[in-house]
């Protein structure tokens, strides 16, 4: 949710709505043309959608990307393609540039992709019940802290899947993952389309997959 919250201070703040500034401030610089809060009429037959539900017959029901939405979430509401998550992905492994233009310094990439949760923070019994065992849980014993936008692995050996201290990722709802390792200067972006709670199974295998294709 704080995600949400800013997404509304940045409204406030900049006198634009949420797709406004994105689009302005984000993607045009960045040449993220396949990238906002919805999908345009002339681009909408290129949303990938999600398989048929053998056991219903039925596509699992999926937030409608045709439209501008009336609530720009900030913390989950965005639509985006492989090549522009790749390139996102790359300009924060480059310290926040690409191609020669410059979004974020290299400082500020850091400070973004660091342990911000205090050591006493609190933790909802029914959220570690959910989310340690599918290894998307912030917490120490799974490894992983959170930064300013980006889970964030703190420790080898206590998450599930391979990786180095420093790495940091974020999850779609819908099965959507990337991840940037500054140490082995990798990112990897999976684009997938399942519902809620199947997403980890295949960002996991996902993971694992990259981890065991490196070669030193």
């Amino acid at each position: 949710m704080s995600t949400d919250v800013l997404g509304r201070v940045i409204e406030v703040v900049s006198g634009e709505t949420l797709d406004q500034f994105v689009g302005e401030r984000i993607a045009k610089p960045l040449s993220l043309p396949d990238t906002g809060f919805y999908v345009k009429p002339d681009k909408v037959d290129r949303i990938a959608e999600p398989q048929t539900d053998p056991a219903t017959g039925k596509r699992p029901p999926i937030a409608d990307i045709r439209s501008r939405p009336n609530w720009l979430s900030g913390g989950g509401g965005m639509v985006s393609t492989a090549s522009d998550s790749a390139r996102f992905s790359q300009m924060l492994l480059n310290g926040g540039e690409i191609d020669g233009v410059r979004l974020l310094s290299p400082d500020v990439v850091a400070f973004m992709t660091s342990d911000h949760l205090p050591p006493d923070v609190a933790f909802s019994p029914d959220m570690l019940q959910i989310f340690e065992p599918l290894g998307i849980a912030a917490t120490p014993r799974s490894g992983q802290s959170f930064g300013l936008g980006f889970m964030v692995r703190t420790q080898t050996g206590k998450h599930p899947t391979p990786g180095e201290p420093g790495e940091f990722y974020w999850q779609g709802a819908w099965g959507t993952a990337l991840f940037v390792d500054p140490k082995e200067k990798l990112v990897a972006v999976l684009m997938l389309q399942v519902p809620i709670l199947q997403g980890p199974h295949y960002q996991s295998l996902f993971h694992n997959l990259v981890y065991q294709a490196l070669v030193k």
